[in-house]
């Protein structure tokens, strides 16, 4: 039970940011989307039932896929690991990957991509995608095919064209906060997350164009991998690889992870695929007694927005790997794209929950330190002062950080809402273990 109700309004602040974000259609992930004009199908779904979601234009509901569904432009797909869709003209497949084993250099949770109108008679499948990882192979009996790609709801697009056929390239993006980077309220324009773009052909042959440029890339072993970072000002990297990734091979199922992850998902597909509620299956599973499901279920929820009941659950849970995992899913979010940690600060300061000083203060909390600010004492003091704040949010990450920055800490049960008195008796315990002026040793995992 240590560490029960360790973000108890943390989880009650983001309800009420649930709440109010869904009644306004200014909040982009919460707002309902307008009117679709009726279109054409321009791909469906070639995996069995219950393997992904779909949230169709117009609709702001996610609904389980059946095998054979047909998708427009403007549906978007969520989908975890080897779910596949493919072109009505069966010429390009379009693969889900996921990172079953946890063996991917980027941690990929989930892969989010919207179908997109084909605006030239030159290409053969169009896709918006926004984060996770996807792989295009080329199902042609000869020739080339051709997908072109917008990334996080850019205008401008990158052309993928799969050379030979049964070419496949994967591609994986994801967003994330460098340490020290800290929000700012008052910012012109809101702060970009650095994005690491990585293509991988995987067999074949592939010419990617990105921006006027370029890459003929050929799989291992060859010149296989090309990556770019957004806050590096060079061009994308080319990599020559020897042999393919681990994460692009079959799962091992000699592998504990593998082992203990695999039946779940299979088990929540064939749920998806019985027609249960999407919230009554995951529900259960946040609930159950495995760490797996709680934690399969814990970022689905994430994947779509449901910060309601990862906030319900942090409530309600006996477990704490729940809360570490709401913490982990709610910094994924604001790592999506610019504005994420925009729409929480104006909700803390709107709600008039929070001053503007103390919603910044929430918002930074989500972020992480630089080395730099490691090495300085005052990091750790404005920590521990933090777990004296008015706001039970604030007390909760503070204290999640030192936790992880001090594993000794561990040991001190600190309850963010319990009376002030027993926060002040397990506060003066932190203050003894990292005295003022002092910087603790840390243990890496």
């Amino acid at each position: 039970m240590k560490g029960f109700l360790s973000l108890a309004l943390l989880a009650l602040a983001v309800a009420f940011l649930v709440e109010s974000l869904a009644l306004s259609e200014d909040f982009g992930p919460f707002r309902k989307r307008r009117a679709a004009p009726a279109s054409q199908p321009l791909a469906r779904c070639v995996t069995e039932t219950g393997s992904m979601l779909v949230k169709k234009a117009g609709d702001y509901q996610w609904r389980v896929v059946s095998k054979g569904d047909e998708f427009c432009p403007g549906d978007t797909i969520l989908s975890g690991a080897g779910s596949q869709i493919e072109n009505r003209a069966g010429t390009v497949r379009v693969t889900f990957r996921g990172d079953l084993a946890g063996n991917s250099p980027l941690p990929i949770r989930e892969t989010v991509a919207t179908i997109f109108p084909i605006n030239d008679s030159g290409i053969d499948f169009a896709l918006g995608f926004e984060r996770g990882r996807v792989e295009f192979t080329n199902l042609k009996e000869k020739g080339a095919a051709t997908v072109t790609v917008n990334l996080l709801d850019e205008e401008d697009s990158s052309t993928v064209k799969l050379l030979e056929p049964d070419s496949s390239c994967a591609l994986e993006i994801l967003g994330t906060w460098p340490g020290g980077v800290h929000f700012d309220p008052k910012a012109a324009k809101p702060a970009e997350p650095s994005y690491e773009l990585i293509y991988v052909v995987l067999k074949g042959k592939t010419e990617i164009n990105d921006e006027g440029v370029t890459h003929i890339l050929s799989a291992p072993p060859g010149p296989a991998m090309l990556r770019w970072n957004s806050h590096s000002d060079n061009l994308p990297v080319k990599l020559k690889l020897e042999k393919l990734p681990a994460w692009a091979s079959p799962p091992d199922r000699t592998d504990p992870v593998v082992q203990q992850r695999l039946p779940i998902i299979m088990d929540l597909r064939a749920q998806f695929a019985s027609g249960k509620g999407i919230d009554d299956v995951l529900d259960e599973m946040v609930q159950s007694g495995d760490e797996a499901k709680r934690y399969l279920a814990m970022n689905l929820f994430g994947a779509m927005d449901r910060m309601d009941k990862i906030a319900q659950h942090v409530n309600q849970t006996k477990y704490h790997d729940v809360i570490d995992n709401s913490v982990i899913v709610l910094r994924h979010w604001i790592g999506r794209k610019a504005g994420q940690a925009d729409l929480i600060f104006k909700f803390l300061t709107s709600s008039r929950q929070y001053t503007p000083a103390q919603a910044e203060v929430f918002v930074n909390l989500l972020h992480s330190f630089s080395t730099a600010e490691l090495r300085q004492p005052e990091t750790y003091e404005i920590l521990m002062d933090y777990m004296g704040s008015q706001k039970t949010g604030i007390r909760g990450l503070a204290h999640w950080h030192l936790e992880r920055l001090v594993p000794k800490g561990k040991e001190i049960s600190f309850n963010p809402a319990a009376p002030v008195e027993i926060r002040k008796q397990a506060l003066e315990k932190w203050r003894k273990l990292v005295p003022k002026g002092k910087v603790p040793p840390r243990t890496l995992d």
